[in-house]
């Protein structure tokens, strides 16, 4: 029998923001051990405190059990609420930074993984000049696969996002930073190591099992076209990379990353001129987006690293 709940009544004070808080990181985190270490805090503490909001706003926002955890309708409508009320309290807050000649607040960047490793990625540099001129401006980073990181800047939980562009969403603005090179790369002990970087016989090739990245997808099968098939997948490159050290698997990685990287075994690229393929990174900001000072201030440098012409 359904429990009986109340309505939500009454006014939201500092303890139904925190537990509000919590709610959007479990269920963007995807589950309570997912989010654990970012709320460091317990799993029983982290139930407790859901199970008081469930109680608070008389709705049950998950399910959690052997099945996994799954937020309900009314969960999937509260989140919505929430990010939309945390979104507000943010933009009040920076409003009120604002007020202050120096500038102040978030500066919220999203970013795919291992860009650190190439040498046209030139964030480090971009930021460090705009922490001298707004220092006491909070930065906060999220890594993620590009739908995401998409997604984020169009719910404005992100002021801008550097991502490998695969399909251009409406409502999104993008502009071109730089590109990068990824090939197939087999490690020492898979059979087709002794024969690359160009001379692997074709029929070695197509009976190899090959991993990939989910994001990548379209990329990836555009190259595999001539008959090589995915027996598995990652979401991130560095999952590439460790079954590609397995020596099972062939699987595509960025040049720069394999370059830099103290891998335990060597790794050599697999027929580049015919499999290699180049990426384009470009900056993802929302359309018509009123950016705070903090923001702008971010952008300005990066606007002048890159050589970009921002309208913004």
């Amino acid at each position: 029998m359904p429990r009986k709940t109340a309505p939500f009544k009454g006014n939201l004070g500092d303890v139904d923001l925190r537990l509000l808080r919590l709610f959007a990181t479990v269920a963007e985190a995807g589950g309570f051990t997912a989010a654990e270490a970012e709320l460091q805090i317990g799993l029983s503490t982290i139930s407790k405190q859901l199970k008081a909001l469930e109680t608070r706003l008389g709705v049950t926002l998950c399910r959690r059990g052997r099945g996994g955890f799954a937020l309900t309708d009314q969960g999937r409508s509260v989140l919505a609420a929430v990010r939309q009320l945390l979104g507000a309290l943010d933009g009040f807050r920076e409003r009120m930074n604002n007020i202050h000649t120096e500038i102040a607040g978030d500066l919220n960047l999203g970013l795919i993984d291992t860009l650190v490793t190439d040498p046209n990625f030139r964030l480090p540099h971009i930021l460090a000049a705009a922490k001298r001129r707004a220092p006491r401006v909070q930065v906060n980073i999220s890594v993620d696969p590009p739908n995401l990181l998409e997604r984020a800047v169009l719910e404005e939980r992100l002021h801008a996002a550097i991502v490998s562009v695969r399909q251009r969403l409406p409502g999104l603005n993008y502009r071109f930073l730089y590109g990068e090179q990824n090939n197939l790369y087999c490690a020492e002990t898979h059979p087709l190591y002794r024969y690359c970087p160009d001379e692997v016989p074709v029929e070695m090739l197509m009976d190899c099992e090959v991993v990939g990245r989910i994001y990548a997808e379209q990329d990836e099968a555009r190259q595999f076209a001539s008959g090589l098939v995915r027996t598995a997948t990652a979401n991130d490159v560095e999952g590439v990379a460790i079954l590609v050290l397995t020596g099972r698997y062939i699987g595509y990685l960025p040049d720069h990353y394999v370059r830099a990287t103290r891998f335990a075994l060597p790794l050599r690229p697999v027929l580049p001129n015919r499999f290699g393929y180049a990426v384009e990174f470009e900056l993802a900001t929302r359309a018509r987006a009123h950016f705070s000072p903090s923001a702008l201030n971010f952008l300005t440098e990066l606007a002048r690293e890159y050589g970009l012409v921002m309208g913004v």
